[in-house]
């Protein structure tokens, strides 16, 4: 298991869900735009592969080429998105299907705090080297490291 470093910015659960309204703004944006592409993407390739070699001079070709510079404006829009996740240091691998992890400790690990679109708060965290798959509730040691005396009797 990966220890934690001290160069990357490291959340508490307070600290992330205080960041989650901007992060679930992009998240949102996220995945319906790379819906957006990908089908975009696997039409054109089915028009294309149909359409066999003939005159790309035509108004067909046309069209086919303004759908391609417009999909990849929304490709470029997509990219900027996951560049604003990038900027506050969370983690985008999964983000397609509304994950992001925000790097945290625990107990001297370094692990991730899992957020899903559609959940209320982060709720979950998994070891830094696993996915999201593995994520499991958040536990008193995060709790208490977000300084949320409630939970300081032990």
């Amino acid at each position: 298991m990966k220890t934690a470093s001290s160069n990357n910015k490291n959340y508490t659960i307070r600290t992330a869900n205080l960041t989650l309204p901007l992060v679930k703004m992009i998240v949102q944006d996220i995945v319906l735009l790379s819906k957006e592409v990908s089908e975009t993407r696997e039409r054109l390739d089915y028009l294309v592969v149909g359409r066999g070699r003939g005159s790309q001079n035509d108004d067909y070709a046309k069209e086919l080429e303004s759908i391609e510079q417009a999909n990849e404006l929304k490709s470029a829009r997509l990219d900027k998105f996951i560049n604003e996740l990038t900027q506050l240091e969370l983690d985008a691998a999964q983000v397609n299907d509304g994950f992001v992890d925000f790097p945290a400790v625990r107990e001297g690990e370094a692990v991730s705090l899992c957020w899903h679109l559609g959940d209320k708060e982060v709720m979950y965290w998994h070891p830094a080297d696993e996915d999201c798959q593995m994520r499991c509730p958040v536990d008193l040691p995060l709790i208490r490291q977000s300084g949320d005396r409630s939970f300081s009797n032990s």
